[in-house]
């Protein structure tokens, strides 16, 4: 038989099919992994709890007692597809009381910003605020759009007042009307713009339409919404807000800035009268920046020349504005600064803080101070620190000033004439509150 006659009637290998894996018991190693479902911390009935007042809603509450360990997982057990949650939610936010860090009092040093306001301890309760606006928060995410958000107004009013540092609950205050209920939503802008939340109010216009902008600049003097209108098409509004001493001077001269972009010739009637009322105005900053404008276009006595003044009150006035001046100024321009010195110059005292320094180098008593003094020629003089010195000149007391960083001391002497003349400028740099970090 020939040989692959052999070969092909050899008879077929069949494999064996491989056992299949048995499955594991229910009580073997993967079973051991599985997390048990968490434990219930409340033994509420909820199907058959009925609120039909907000003394009904706060007896509930005192029953679910939540704490600064438990409250997330005791809110994760409140049904959230029917009316128990928005009720409890509504007599939450009428009861008030969210203020965990009031409003901080102003201090005579750098005092430590407080960024975030710290979680509620552990053994907080219901009546802690702390606790509260953490329920706060949950209870306006838990409203109805319709008429539970209308009975919260009031509630949401008194949120929109919390001062700063609180932020958090007050924006989410200020999203719980849609872009659709546009009066109220300008309403609680209005509210939080006038406690304090100036930049937070100024990044929630965007959904606000032309009408209610307008409104928000010329009613509620919110500086961000001229920003999102054009002087080309709304004149009339930019020319009032440059005289408008509620609005933020850096809106009052970034409307200067842009009708003046869109003047090529002469100044116009309709400028020229605000301009020349801003050149009075309390605020240093925008009365430069109107003096430029008029300067510019030819009209030099609304230049900030020194005033004929034997008093120091009408020359800090007049530093003020020339230091808003000059800080706008390029160096091509004049300095208006020289007329306010003596031909000498002045003498420049500069005083370093160093909180490490251990040796009194200067023999002032203080090791961590330095102190050096310049006689600085009238020539060569310009403002030291210019942009933290007007940011100063917006806290005075008599001829000091004082900044965030430094304390600057103006001293005046009698001139040829008899009106005063800056001598003397003293910049001190400033430590730190005891205890600021």
């Amino acid at each position: 038989m020939p040989h692959w006659q052999r070969v092909a009637k050899r008879p077929a290998r069949h494999l064996a099919p491989s056992p299949r894996p048995t499955p594991p018991e229910s009580k073997g190693k993967l079973a051991e992994l599985e997390t048990p479902p968490p434990k219930k911390l409340l033994s509420i009935d909820w199907n058959s709890t009925v609120l039909s007042s907000d003394t009904d809603a706060l007896a509930l509450w005192k029953r679910i007692a939540p704490t600064g360990e438990d409250w997330e997982a005791k809110l994760e057990e409140i049904p959230g597809d029917g009316p128990i949650a928005s009720q409890l939610a509504l007599a939450l936010l009428r009861g008030g009381n969210f203020t965990c860090v009031p409003a901080q009092p102003k201090r005579d040093c750098p005092a430590r910003v407080v960024a975030d306001i710290e979680p509620p301890l552990p053994q907080s309760t219901l009546d802690d605020p702390c606790l509260r606006r953490m329920l706060a928060l949950w209870a306006i995410s838990a409203l109805d759009d319709g008429s539970d958000r209308t009975a919260a107004a009031d509630a949401l009013r008194a949120i929109a007042a919390i001062p700063p540092p609180e932020s958090q609950l007050v924006a989410s205050a200020l999203d719980a009307y849609p872009a659709t209920d546009q009066d109220l939503r300008l309403e609680l802008r209005a509210i939080a713009f006038r406690a304090g939340h100036r930049e937070l109010v100024n990044t929630k216009l965007g959904d606000l339409d032309v009408p209610h902008l307008i409104d928000s600049v010329t009613n509620a003097h919110i500086d961000g919404a001229l920003e999102m209108l054009a002087a080309e098409t709304h004149r009339a509004l930019f020319l009032a807000a440059i005289t408008d001493e509620q609005l933020h001077a850096s809106a009052r001269v970034s409307a200067i800035g842009e009708l003046i972009a869109l003047t090529e010739a002469s100044l116009p009637k309709d400028l020229r009268a605000p301009l020349i009322k801003a050149t009075k105005s309390p605020d240093c900053t925008v009365a430069a920046a109107a003096s430029r404008v008029l300067v510019k276009r030819g009209d030099r006595k609304y230049a900030p020349a020194r005033p004929h003044a034997r008093t120091a009150p009408p020359m800090m006035r007049a530093l003020c504005v020339v230091a808003s001046f000059e800080a706008m100024q390029t160096a091509d321009e004049p300095s208006y600064l020289l007329g306010y010195v003596p031909p000498k110059g002045i003498e420049l005292v500069k005083i370093t803080y160093d909180p490490y320094q251990d040796q009194d180098t200067d023999g002032d008593g203080d090791p961590h101070t330095e102190r050096t003094l310049t006689q600085v020629p009238r020539d060569e003089l310009v403002f030291p620190e210019v942009e933290d010195m007007i940011k100063a000149f917006g806290s005075c007391s008599g001829t000091v000033c004082k900044s965030d960083d430094r304390e600057f001391r103006f001293g005046f002497k009698p001139g040829a004439g008899g009106e005063l003349m800056l001598a003397r400028l003293e910049v001190v740099e400033r430590p730190p509150c005891p205890g600021s970090k």
